[in-house]
């Protein structure tokens, strides 16, 4: 029996640990059999223990517990120990801008295909952009990403795509795997399928028993052109600018007019609400309102993914509820712990609550997961710690390659405010007031805890440089 207050899943031996993360993942009796090389009957019998261990009437309240369980800190980071995947962007073989698009479309959908297995990491498809443009074999850019194993490949397109991907050991540098797909543009989606099942099957033979099933509950888009049009809007929203923002929004609406049930463009149109908030482009109410209908719509289209329970934590932070927004936000990573923006987002919220150790814990798994990413919000942990000179470095490096990102102005001009460079806040508040001459301290400490001291440190430190002027 558990000791009171014991963790009765961690006290489970580790073969009854094996099989009650694979229940979670659906398989039945039989097919734990076949993934673990056992009987039906010994399954049955380490299932009657788990479940009398943990105190469970079934395996449905077993796998929640787990579920629960798997989200915590110390679990992520022993999932985070696991041989990590990275996909790199595909080389696009034509000059066709076309083919260029598909290209880094499959690689961003591959990336998030190979997550929702969750057994192992999933290096995000934003963090290997940068390490793909420097001249390095497989085993330098493994370590530069972190990834045991590279996904590599080229698209070229004549009378129909020609797909050819190959998976690498990053270690060794041998091809474990390589396969050539000819498909035209209908049979697209269901080749990303047996792409991911074959590189699983070379990764991670115990995974191939139920990788197939896995990969197809969530149904594919039906609109090659409305997932085109969102992916260009994912590419304009990162660019963090008021104008590419309005472009982001347009291209998301014109994907749901084509699809209206493309969980990816509800997604994306929820975080350009979320920025126009963050960063005073829009009518707060309304935006909050549509941000709230977008995660609303993500959870009914797809209530086993993040994207929902995501955008409900950007909401409730937009909303300065600090406790609702880690809520969301941990039901992010429980059902997809690759979620590296999940971690980053979850990490700045436990800190305005107080949390500053779990904080930075969350903040390494998001730059474990997406390296080069995620600075300005490395950059807000580093405030909120009254750490402003590491602060204000790392946010002048976000703002190197986002110059027009008003949250990230504003944040350079506070961390200079309160590090005692006055001139440098200066420079920082102009270039803030020209790209965005409507945002006002007033505003960001209402829409985000006027209480909390961070963002109370920030307002202030905004107001005041306004005052010197």
């Amino acid at each position: 029996m558990t000791a009171p207050g014991g963790d009765p899943i961690a006290e489970l031996s580790p073969r009854q640990l094996e099989v009650l993360e694979l229940l979670t993942k659906g398989l039945t009796n039989e097919d734990v059999a076949g993934v673990l090389h056992v009987s039906p009957a010994t399954i049955r019998t380490h299932v009657a223990a788990v479940l009398a261990r943990l105190g469970a009437s079934n395996r449905t309240e077993a796998a929640a517990m787990f579920v629960a369980w798997g989200a915590r800190p110390a679990r992520i980071t022993a999932l985070l120990r696991r041989p990590a995947i990275a996909v790199l962007p595909l080389v696009a073989l034509d000059a066709d801008p076309r083919a260029g698009v598909v290209a880094g479309s499959i690689g961003h959908d591959l990336s998030h295909l190979f997550a929702r297995w969750c057994w192992f990491p999933v290096i995000s498809h934003a963090g290997v952009a940068r390490p793909r443009s420097i001249d390095a074999g497989p085993s330098d850019l493994g370590q530069r990403l972190g990834a045991s194993f590279l996904v590599d490949g080229t698209l070229s397109r004549s009378t129909t795509w020609r797909l050819t991907v190959r998976i690498d050991a990053a270690a060794t540098g041998h091809c474990l795997w390589t396969g050539r797909y000819d498909f035209p543009d209908e049979q697209l989606f269901a080749i990303q399928d047996a792409v991911c099942e074959a590189i699983v099957a070379a990764a991670y033979p115990t995974l191939i028993a139920h990788a197939e099933a896995v990969v197809r509950r969530v149904p594919h888009p039906r609109d090659l052109q409305a997932w085109e049009l969102a992916h260009q809007g994912m590419r304009l929203h990162a660019a963090r600018e008021a104008a590419s923002n309005t472009r982001a929004q347009a291209l998301f609406v014109a994907a749901l007019e084509r699809e209206p049930d493309l969980t990816l463009a509800h997604f994306g149109l929820g975080l350009t609400h979320y920025d126009d908030v963050l960063n005073q482009w829009g009518a707060r109410e309304d935006a909050c309102g549509r941000l709230r209908a977008c995660a609303e719509r993500c959870l009914i289209l797809a209530p086993h993914g993040s994207e929902g329970h995501y955008l409900f934590g950007r909401f409730f932070q937009a909303h300065g509820d600090h406790a609702l927004a880690a809520r969301s936000l941990e039901s992010a990573i429980r059902h997809n712990p690759s979620f590296a923006a999940a971690h980053a987002l979850l990490a700045q919220t436990l800190q305005l609550s107080g949390r500053s150790e779990e904080a930075l814990a969350r903040m390494k798994h998001a730059t474990q997961l997406s390296p080069g990413s995620f600075v300005a919000g490395l950059a807000t942990l580093h405030f909120a710690r009254g750490e402003y000179d590491e602060s204000l470095a790392l946010v002048e490096g976000a703002l190197a390659s986002t110059p027009r990102y008003p949250y990230a102005l504003a944040l350079a001009a506070a961390a200079a405010y309160w590090s005692g460079d006055l001139p440098r806040a200066g420079d920082h508040a102009r270039a803030l007031r020209s790209v965005a001459p409507g945002f006002t301290p007033t505003s960001f400490a209402s829409s985000f805890g006027a209480r909390v001291g961070p963002v109370e440190r920030i307002a202030a430190a905004l107001t005041a440089i306004a005052a010197a002027r």
